[in-house]
């Protein structure tokens, strides 16, 4: 029964996550769509999304909380249905107002996802390093994959059905989950299944501090160079792929499939007890990615452009098992709330820098020099991270 309980939630979990990044990407390519059928500009009609992804990370930290307190898979239930309905309304929509309305609801409802997602799965894991990484693998697939979608749908039909049925599909899978939590095949867990050692409160303290450090520096450094990722590979590999953004983005979209396999790596090693060792060596990593990424031209730039996603995603399982080791279960939808708040904090840094940074001459020297630098303020600030007895006991479970 335990296993059972288990499996349907990584299943509704890992669809949840694929399933959000499909539909919070759905406008970005739409948009291309709309413009010439409302006859609207570019400019003003992305602007309809700009409330519906702050509220994405406004609301992260209510929505882990709520989640401690009435469970995360109700709270499951109410993205599906939500996110659903709010995207279907998307669709429905008779002009820009009604779309920016919809959109916000979007983003209100999209912003349960991470902070009980990843809290439900912990909450549920014994091998709780690779778990996380398999979710985050889902939520990388989702996320190449909603640009497609998007197009796919808008060519066989409308651009209204390409926002209907993905919304129609989430609604699905929440009457799918609402079922199996009333049949008693999904229950909410009181207590972590892995049992491990309680933290000082002098480590948690510590902890959270050198995480909040590491977590906003290293947001501000992925959206820049994810900013930056498809210009620096037009401008040495673009040529090559004929014209229209299609070759482009199916090279961004390998580079962001194959540099989140590091999520299995990173997991592993959590898994056995090294989630700070893992952690402040994957800073070193990014630092000698991003100073070699100085050395490359042609071609050898995407081969570069996996490793610097390689060494960014490795981290990232690794993060998420250092927060819930410093938690108790009872509070850990909110850290991860915080955490997610922090994000949407400090990307449009990140953004900004390339703006800053960009030289039409000299390319990203500047902006990847700047990044070796932030990455060195970082590593110092791992550095500093309590030693956690993360996950042994997980790898015999």
């Amino acid at each position: 029964m335990e296993q059972q309980n288990f499996r349907l939630t990584m299943f509704f979990a890992c669809f949840a996550h694929a399933w959000f990044h499909v539909l919070v990407a759905l406008f970005l390519t739409l948009v291309l769509v709309l413009e010439p059928i409302w006859q609207r500009p570019y400019d003003e009609l992305i602007g309809l999304w700009t409330t519906g992804a702050l509220l994405l990370g406004l609301g992260a930290p209510l929505a882990g909380w709520l989640g401690d307190r009435y469970g995360e898979a109700k709270l499951i239930i109410v993205f599906f249905f939500g996110i659903g309905i709010a995207t279907i309304f998307c669709g429905l929509s008779s002009g820009p107002i009604p779309l920016a309305v919809s959109l916000s609801l979007m983003g209100l409802f999209g912003a349960i996802y991470h902070p009980v997602g990843t809290a439900w799965i912990t909450k549920h894991a014994t091998v709780r390093g690779r778990s996380i990484a398999v979710l985050g693998i889902w939520g990388s697939i989702g996320g190449a994959a909603a640009s497609l979608i998007a197009a796919s749908l808008a060519d066989l039909f409308d651009w209204r059905m390409a926002f209907v049925l993905p919304g129609a599909l989430a609604v699905l899978a929440g009457c799918g989950l609402t079922w199996a939590v009333a049949t008693g095949r999904i229950v909410d867990r009181d207590s972590d299944a892995l049992t491990e050692p309680e933290p000082s409160k002098g480590d948690v303290r510590q902890a959270f501090a050198v995480l909040a450090v590491t977590m906003s520096l290293t947001t501000v450094m992925y959206y820049a160079f994810t900013t930056m990722l498809p210009k620096w590979l037009e401008r040495e590999v673009g040529a090559s792929l004929g014209d229209g953004l299609f070759g482009i983005g199916a090279v961004v979209t390998m580079v962001y499939l194959l540099g989140a396999t590091a999520q299995l790596v990173g997991g592993h090693f959590a898994d056995r007890g090294a989630a700070k060792q893992v952690y402040v060596a994957s800073y070193g990593m990014k630092l000698g990615a991003l100073l070699l990424a100085l050395t490359v031209g042609g071609w050898p730039v995407v081969a570069m452009a996996v490793v610097v996603i390689f060494v960014f995603d490795i981290a990232a399982p690794v993060e998420n098992v250092l927060i819930a080791r410093f938690t108790t279960s009872r509070r850990r939808g909110l850290a991860y709330g915080i955490r997610n708040g922090i994000a949407i904090a400090a990307g449009p840094l990140g953004v900004q820098m390339v703006a800053w940074l960009f030289d039409e001459k000299t390319g990203f020297d500047n902006l990847l020099l700047a990044l070796a630098g932030l990455v060195v303020v970082t590593l110092a600030a791992a550095i500093m991270l309590p030693n956690a007895r993360t996950e042994v006991n997980a790898a015999g479970a």
